[in-house]
């Protein structure tokens, strides 16, 4: 069977998976969900309930962007490492 069409469509894929990363801004909210993991572990922010508050819905905001971004991504990974098989 021929599977060239299929790695064709999963290489046009992880192409179009890039450009969106670019177009998010993938590595800029990467480094910035980073910085507000690292501020929502500090126990000191809970004496500011609004500031934490806002933190909470950054990271929830920014976790659906890479979070989405990484599981495409690898998903196609995975499909393509299967199809070598």
């Amino acid at each position: 069977q021929d599977i060239n069409p299929i790695t064709n469509k999963i290489t046009d894929l992880k192409g179009r998976c890039q450009a969106l990363g670019g177009i998010f801004d993938y590595d800029e909210k990467k480094d910035r969900l980073t910085e507000v993991l690292r501020e929502l572990e500090d126990p000191e922010i809970w004496n500011d309930p609004e500031r934490a508050q806002a933190l909470g819905k950054e990271r929830a905001q920014l976790e659906t962007i890479v979070v989405g971004l990484e599981e495409l991504d690898g998903g196609l990974e995975d499909a393509g490492d299967l199809l070598e098989m």
